[in-house]
This record gives C-alpha cells, structure tokens and sequence, in this order.
C-alpha cells in the first residue's frame, strides 16, 4: 500500500479573544500595520555619480583578484536597487562577475585598467 504524505500543519498566531458583534477589530495580527505607523521612506532611483574609491583584493577568495568599489560621494548610492543597476552594468560591459554587498560593489576581474576608463564613461571618478 502506498502511504500518504501528512503535510505539515500550519502556525498561526492570534492575539484576542472572543469579539461581539459591535466590535470593529475583534482580532489584531502581529506585523499588521496600525493606522498611526507611517510607511517606509523610499529611497530615490537614478544613475550613480561622483567619486568612488577602488580596492583590490585577493586573500580569502581562492587567489581571484577581486576588485571592490566603495565609499560612494554620491547619495543615490545609498539605494541597493542602483547599486544593483549598476553592478550589472558594469558585469555586462566587463564580462566578469560581481555582486552587491555592504553598499559595496564586488567585481571579479583581472584588468583594473579596463574597469577605470568604463567608470569613466559611467561619469564615476575613481580613487
């Protein structure tokens, strides 16, 4: 015989009790938004500019030069999403890979040359 999967049961938290009829909100979910929290601030989108400082590194990545973008001048840099948009630019024009990490940039290149004149065209002054 072939024996059924039982599938795991479902946790729910609620907070409250029994609610009469005349009550607006008998039960309240915990992380529902209250009417006096206001939403998130979001910050704005565009294309990066200014200064940026670059670092190479080697140690702790199996002897692949990496080469690391951070301390952006510019305050758009402070969104993840452009940080995001830029590093797959700049993956796309370098053909390497790269990632997004503590508002850092990380590339996996050998030609650091290469990268300094697309920061260039990108309107990034690199240090």
């Amino acid at each position: 015989m072939s024996e059924k999967k039982k599938s795991k049961p479902i946790k729910l938290e609620w907070q409250g009790g029994l609610a009469s009829l005349h009550e607006e909100a008998p039960i309240a979910l915990r992380g529902a938004d209250t009417p006096a929290s206001s939403p998130p601030q979001k910050l704005p989108i565009g294309e990066i500019q200014g200064k940026v400082s670059i670092r190479k590194e080697s140690k702790g990545r199996a002897g692949k030069p990496v080469a690391i973008l951070f301390n952006f001048a510019d305050d758009l840099a402070k969104n993840p999403e452009n940080l995001k948009t830029l590093c797959s630019k700049l993956k796309t024009t370098l053909a390497c890979g790269g990632t997004v990490e503590n508002g850092e940039i990380i590339l996996i290149l050998r030609n650091f040359e290469k990268l300094k004149e697309i920061l260039l065209k990108l309107n990034l002054i690199a240090k």
